[in-house]
């Protein structure tokens, strides 16, 4: 079978609902269709439970957290590729259909991760946008991450079919992690990269309504969720594009979690991913939720932001389990434990000045 399908859904609702019947409506030989419901929802588990059929397996599963939502049914996929879909988005049912030949054209080439394609970006606020990501089908790893940064939209990339090896490995991985975060669907989406490259479907592949992340105040009110969950305080909000730029430029560097990179080519993609992050650190304000540490979080980030600034891996990693220790030395003590792991992977090189243009990360 070339193609599994997941929807791990939560919502309720008919439209919720209508999303799970349109999924089912695909499977076939070529297609496998796996529905995880963690709702809860009576009614919409008995609704639910008619869509099962012959490649159409419908789990109707205790509340759980999101993350353990999806990390179940991905045990559960046999297609050589996964598409993980969202039941608040829209579908193409044509996308779907060419979707098998064009995985069985890729299946033998290990060069290539997956299938992108147009993105349909539906916002009640900016109307409808179609999207697709510049140069991920190039075989130069470097020019594949920097168009995948040069996009100015929401980051879809990893609504797209993936290997499964490639996409139960990145999340195994990821639930090895400390603490799981908003931004962590980017990293996702940089370790897609890092293992190949995408071939281009000539159609509309998914449709992704913006929702909550529309807004810059609704945005951070998610991602502030996603910390309290986490059980840290709300000023780490502040760091939240330097975190992403730290754990990304780490494991871009260091991991061993795709195919072995010269290192200089690793440091170059640390390099850009970093310098990318950090500009919107620089330039986007974050709210720390009403708390006690807020003053901490603005002097740390005017320090790290100073044009004198030396930062190396060792040192932001520092800064950041400082402030996570203000509130709880038992957190800061296992992201550094993590993050130390995954710096001394390999040897740290040089420093870099935060106000570069380029910075460098070691």
């Amino acid at each position: 079978m070339q193609l599994t399908i997941l929807l791990a859904t939560n919502r309720s609702g008919l439209a919720a609902s209508a999303r799970v019947a349109q999924a089912c409506s695909w499977a076939s030989p070529d297609i496998e269709v796996i529905v995880r419901d963690n709702s809860g929802n009576g009614e919409k588990r008995e609704l639910l439970a008619r869509m099962r059929s012959e490649h159409c397996n419908i789990i109707l599963a205790e509340p759980c957290d999101g993350l353990t939502n999806l990390s179940e049914i991905l045990r559960l996929a046999q297609g050589e590729f996964i598409f993980l879909i969202a039941d608040d988005d829209l579908f193409f049912d044509h996308a779907m259909a060419a979707l098998p030949p064009a995985l069985e054209r890729i299946a033998k080439d290990p060069a290539v991760v997956g299938i992108t394609g147009g993105y349909l970006v539906e916002s009640g606020q900016f109307g409808s946008t179609i999207m697709a990501y510049q140069n991920v089908e190039d075989d130069d790893l470097t020019a594949r991450v920097a168009g995948y940064l040069a996009n100015g939209g929401p980051n879809i990339l990893h609504y797209a079919p993936v290997r499964r090896d490639i996409v139960q490995g990145t999340f195994a991985f990821m639930n090895t992690l400390p603490f799981y975060f908003s931004f962590h669907d980017q990293v996702v989406s940089l370790l897609y990269l890092l293992n190949g490259r995408f071939v281009r479907l000539n159609r509309l592949l998914y449709g992704y309504d913006l929702g909550i992340w529309q807004s810059a105040e609704t945005a951070q009110k998610r991602d502030l969720d996603y910390y309290r969950e986490a059980g840290l305080d709300p000023a780490i909000n502040k760091l939240h594009w330097f975190l992403c730029g730290f754990e990304g430029a780490v494991l871009a560097r260091n991991a061993d979690v795709f195919p072995d990179r010269p290192l200089p080519q690793r440091q170059g993609i640390a390099d850009r991913w970093f310098s990318a992050m950090f500009h919107r650190f620089r330039s986007q304000a974050r709210l720390a939720g009403n708390s006690r540490y807020s003053g901490e979080a603005d002097r740390l980030c005017t320090k790290l932001q100073a044009p004198a600034a030396q930062l190396s891996f060792q040192n932001m990693l520092a800064e950041i389990c400082g402030l996570i220790a203000l509130s709880s030395p038992d957190h800061a003590q296992r992201y550094n434990a993590f993050w130390s792991a995954a710096i001394a992977a390999r040897v740290p090189a040089r420093r870099f000045a935060a106000a570069t243009a380029e910075p460098r990360v070691a």
